[in-house]
Formats: structure tokens, sequence, C-alpha cells
């Protein structure tokens, strides 16, 4: 298969997957949520919830695959990795789904950071491992998503007057910090990065600056 420019692909997959829950096929969403040990029993490692969770496995794997297949990457390795790489979001969500961490409004992607800094810091793991996969296609997908929880409505209300208004804020804030970071001396990249966090939406917009980077 001819490989595919990865921001071609992003948008192929990311208007698949919307099309997909248009007409009703859509991922399972588990139940992270819970206070104690009897709930995190009860709750999320029910054998329905765990279901959900395997058939959301299922439903990103594909996805994942199409993905690997249109920019070429070998599935060899992938086959391996990205199981591995589910179980520690899964980790990582339980553990933001506790309540008490909730009320500190510790987000998931917190425990997903530490767990991969704790992980590929303990353990040697090899250069196949970690180019296995590209995360930053999976963060641009999920942006083409999040921009579907955009409602158009919601637009309309906001008017030419909201949407300039938005437009100003972004482009002011980006600037504002691109020039507070160079003045820093921080590098190019990072300037980016830290640029386009603070003006659109955090992590996101970080981790896909630096894919694009």
């Amino acid at each position: 298969m001819k490989k595919l420019n990865e921001d071609w692909v992003v948008v192929i997959l990311g208007f698949l997957v919307i099309i997909l829950a248009i007409i009703g096929i859509q991922s399972p969403v588990p139940s992270y949520s819970w206070s104690n040990s009897s709930e995190l029993v009860s709750k999320v490692f029910t054998p329905g919830n765990i279901s959900n969770i395997l058939l959301q496995f299922v439903f990103v794997l594909v996805v994942a695959l199409l993905g690997a297949l249109l920019t070429g990457r070998p599935l060899k390795h992938f086959i391996y990795v990205f199981p591995v790489v589910y179980i520690i979001s899964i980790a990582a969500m339980i553990l933001a789904g506790n309540k008490g961490v909730k009320e500190l409004n510790l987000e998931a992607v917190i425990f997903s950071l530490s767990l991969g800094l704790l992980i590929g810091n303990i353990f040697k793991l090899p250069k196949w491992f970690r180019e296995a996969l590209s995360t930053e296609l999976y963060v641009k997908i999920g942006l083409v998503i999040l921009g579907t929880t955009v409602i158009f409505s919601d637009v309309l209300k906001a008017g030419s007057f909201g949407l300039l208004q938005a437009l100003v804020v972004v482009l002011s804030v980006w600037y504002f910090a691109y020039w507070i970071c160079r003045k820093l001396n921080i590098d190019k990249e990072m300037t980016m990065m830290v640029s386009s966090a603070v003006s659109i939406c955090g992590v996101s917009a970080a981790i896909a600056t630096a894919g694009a980077i």
C-alpha cells in the first residue's frame, strides 16, 4: 500500500470515526469512576465494564491498524506494543477516576505521563518499541474528533463578534507566549510547543505541535 502523508491519514481516520458514530457504530464508554476499593470492584472491575474496555480496545486497535497501514509503518512491532500502551492508558484512567484524585483536578494525562516516565527510566526499552507507535497520529485524530463537540448552534450564538474575539485571543496569547519564550532564550521548538499549548487547548495542542515540528 502506498504511504500517505500523516496529516491526510488523520483527516481520513478522524472523519471515518465521525461517520461511524453518525450511523450508530460507536465505541462503548467504560466507567472509571470510584471512591473506595469496594466501588473499584463493583463499578470498574465488573464483567460488563471489562467487556466495554475490551470492545473499546478492539475499536481503537482497528483505527490504529488502519493508521499504521496508511502511514506505511511495520505491523510486526505494532502488534506487540499497542496492547501494552493501551493497558498503561487504562491504568491511568482508573487512577484518574478516583474521587479524591478528581477533587485535586488531576487528569489521566498526568498519570499517563508519570507511568510512561517511570517505565521508560526503570526498564531499558528497545528502540523498536519506542518507534512502533506514532502517538502524534492519535492525538491529531483526537483533535479532529474533539472539533465535532463544538456544536454548530453554539457557534451561531457566538456570532461574528464572538468568533472574532476568539481569534484575537488565540493569536494574541500565542504571539505573547512566543515573545516571552524567545526572551527567555528557550529553543524554537519548545517555544512553538508552549505557545500552542497555552493559546489553544493545552496538552493536545502541545503534542500535535511537537509532532508537526
